[in-house]
């Protein structure tokens, strides 16, 4: 069916202080000890786009990529919980999203929340509600797996890239994840933890902004498109926090 800690990095990777012109805006970056080429960068694309993070983050992490059927899986979970609240039980029975939970053991994948949701009316406005959050969660994951990267800005997704990641980035219900996988090309683990890094420093431009610092970009609302910021961030860390479950994932900056 097709319904559409951070840690002081090491001496090899340092990045060692050098002269830099006066205007550069990097140049209180690169004088840091721990700094390193990747984050450089990463701060390079903040800088650009309005968002200042701390000189203080630290650069390093003891981070493992996580298996890509349990990315997978906490993609599909998404899925599933997404087309319960989206679709009418006309278009899409309850018994054929249930199923396709259980027959692909998506549950462990679904947060405690998600299992409320389940049992919650599927008319449910306030439910309803809350899913643009959701869709946040899965872009990073979907990204994972073919689709395009993860925008900084902080625009919420619109139904109709949702509608793509749902259609051609996903399986079908009546589809094994398994199977699924076999003709799935995925991102690799440095490039996931280059975007991961990313957008941890644009987290804190953000939880700063929400204390009242200037640290983004003109027009950016701290708690409304820091809310995407911080819901994208969330699946790039748990994709790299083997072994920790999605609610207990440290998002702290």
């Amino acid at each position: 069916m097709n319904f559409f800690k951070k840690i002081l990095g090491s001496k090899e990777e340092s990045v060692q202080p050098q002269p830099v012109a006066a205007n550069d805006p990097l140049e209180r970056y690169k004088a840091i000890p721990w700094m390193t080429q990747e984050r450089l960068e990463n701060v390079s694309i903040c800088l650009n786009a309005g968002f200042i993070p701390a000189t203080s983050l630290p650069t390093e992490n003891d981070i493992e990529l996580r298996s890509k059927e349990e990315i997978a899986r906490r993609l599909h979970a998404l899925k599933a919980i997404i087309i319960w609240c989206w679709a009418t039980p006309e278009d899409v029975p309850d018994e054929v999203i249930l199923n396709f939970i259980e027959r692909n053991n998506l549950g462990d994948f679904l947060s405690d929340q998600e299992h409320e949701m389940l049992q919650t009316d599927r008319a449910d406005e306030d439910m309803r509600r809350n899913l643009g959050w959701r869709f946040e969660n899965c872009w990073p994951l979907a990204w994972y797996f073919g689709y395009q990267a993860p925008e900084i800005t902080g625009a919420m997704m619109t139904g109709e890239q949702m509608s793509i990641i749902l259609q051609h980035h996903t399986c079908d219900l009546d589809e094994n994840i398994t199977d699924w996988l076999l003709g799935v090309t995925c991102v690799n683990e440095q490039e996931v933890k280059a975007k991961e890094d990313l957008f941890y420093c644009i987290h804190n431009a953000v939880r700063s902004a929400q204390l009242g610092r200037p640290t983004v970009p003109e027009g950016f609302h701290p708690m409304m498109n820091g809310g995407v910021i911080h819901e994208r961030r969330h699946s790039l860390s748990w994709m790299l926090s083997k072994g920790i479950s999605w609610d207990d994932i440290e998002l702290s900056t």
